[in-house]
C-alpha cells in the first residue's frame, strides 16, 4: 500500500469509528460580537471545525479545507477558532485569503465537544448526534474520504 492510502485509511477509521454521541450545547461569537449556538442549526447536518491561527497543523490544513468547501458549497461548516481574540483569527483568515468567518469560543467549550487537540472536525447529524469526530488533519483532497464524509452528512431518510 502506498503511504497516501494508509494515511487515508487511518484518517477514515478515526473519523468513522468514533462512537456517536449527542452534541452538547456549543456557543461561539462572531466578528460582530453576536453569540451563536448549535440550536440555530437544529435539523440540519453540519461540520464543526475547531482550529487556531497558532496551530501548525491547522495552518497547513486550511487551504485544503477551504478548497473542499468551494467544491461542496451545500455543506454547512462552522469554523470556530480557539485563538485568544477574534482579531487574531480574522487577521490570519484575511492575510491568507481564506473565505471563512472569524468565530471564536474558548477551550472549555471545545473540550466539551470532544476536541482534545487541534484541528478537530465534528460531523453532526440533523438529530444532533455527533456521527464522526477527527482530531488532527484530514485528507480533504482525497476523493474516497470526501465521498465518505458527504455520505455521513446526508440527512437520514424519513422512516
Amino acid at each position: 500500500m502506498t503511504k497516501k492510502i494508509v494515511q487515508w485509511i487511518f484518517a477514515s477509521l478515526l473519523l468513522l469509528l468514533w462512537l456517536p454521541a449527542q452534541a452538547t450545547e456549543l456557543a461561539w461569537i462572531d466578528a460582530k460580537g453576536a453569540t451563536h449556538s448549535l440550536k440555530e442549526y437544529a435539523g440540519k447536518p453540519l461540520l464543526v471545525h475547531f482550529w487556531a491561527s497558532w496551530c501548525g497543523p491547522c495552518r497547513k490544513e486550511m487551504p485544503e479545507l477551504t478548497a473542499w468547501l468551494k467544491r461542496h458549497p451545500t455543506v454547512t461548516l462552522i469554523p470556530i477558532s480557539l485563538d485568544q481574540t477574534l482579531n487574531d483569527a480574522q487577521t490570519f483568515l484575511n492575510d491568507n485569503h481564506f473565505d471563512l468567518p472569524a468565530q471564536l469560543t474558548d477551550s472549555s467549550q471545545a473540550m466539551a465537544m470532544g476536541a482534545r487537540g487541534l484541528p478537530t472536525t465534528l460531523a453532526i447529524a440533523a438529530d444532533g448526534n455527533i456521527t464522526a469526530r477527527q482530531i488532527g488533519m484530514l485528507p480533504w483532497q482525497e476523493k474516497a474520504f470526501s465521498d465518505n464524509l458527504l455520505a455521513i452528512l446526508q440527512p437520514s431518510p424519513i422512516p
